[in-house]
């Protein structure tokens, strides 16, 4: 059961952080408000969410 919640968990994670890149990558969240959420670089944070980009 456990290893379930942990499959839904991991494809809900996806799906949320596959939208979010896209209104980073259309500009309804600048890339500066990400970096600074994540307490990092913008460079940082761009690598950060081209890898949701490319699940």
């Amino acid at each position: 059961m456990a290893l379930k919640a942990l499959a839904d968990l991991r494809h809900l994670i996806a799906e949320v952080g596959a939208d979010a890149a896209l209104a980073v990558q259309i500009g309804r969240i600048p890339m500066e408000t990400v970096a600074t959420a994540l307490g990092t670089s913008e460079a940082a944070a761009r690598r950060y969410v081209n890898s949701y980009r490319h699940t």
